[in-house]
Order: structure tokens, then sequence, then C-alpha cells
């Protein structure tokens, strides 16, 4: 009767194997996906206020109303633009992200590189 249960068990260890690489496959293909995601195309650099669409423009002057004007850093990923304005309101300088519609997106702190 020893013959069924070795034969169980060998079936038992090659689904577990069969489950583990299965695994370890799924794995690869997550961390590939991953490594692909963090490599898009992500391009940015800083821009004159003359050379930003009118509608970007009209919304920058607007944010900057009550300061100066630092800069304007033109940021593309995949295709999208996102223009970052920062100003110096009140000794504090400030970071609104734009759109290229003009609509703001976001408003806030300027955030430092390594803040991520």
């Amino acid at each position: 009767m020893s013959i069924p249960r070795i034969n169980f068990l060998r079936s038992i260890r090659r689904k577990s194997w069969l489950l583990a690489l299965a695994l370890i496959g799924l794995l690869g293909l997550t961390l590939f996906d991953w490594d692909d995601r963090r490599s898009e195309k992500h391009e940015e650099e800083k821009v004159a206020l003359t050379k930003v669409p009118a509608s970007v423009k009209a919304t920058i002057e607007q944010e900057a109303k009550l300061g100066t004007l630092k800069e304007i850093e033109k940021t593309t990923v995949d295709g999208e633009t996102i223009y970052a304005a920062s100003v110096v309101v009140d000794g504090k300088e400030q970071e609104t992200r734009i759109g290229e519609d003009g609509k703001v997106i976001n408003r806030g702190a300027q955030q430092r590189d390594g803040d991520d």
C-alpha cells in the first residue's frame, strides 16, 4: 500500500514545483513591467515665459501677481506636458503646476529634488 502514497507525494511535489515556477514567472513579469514604467520617456527643461502657450502664460501671470516669477519648468511624460511655475511670495517659494490648456493642476510649496 505504500506505492499509491509515494505516487501521491510525488504528485504533490510536482504540483508545488509547478506552482513555485509559475509564481516566480509572474513576479518576473511584474518587475519587468514595473521597470518599463520607470523608464517612461520623461523630459524636463526650463523655459521662458515667452515660450509657453498663451493660456499657460495668462495663468502664470495671474499666479505671479502677488510675487516674483522665479522660473518655469516644462515637463513632458508620455506626450503630456505640464508647466511648473515657481513664484516667490513674501520670501517663500510656491509652485503652481499648469496643464497645456492653462488650467491649474495644483498649487503648493516648492518641492525640492529628492522630496518625492
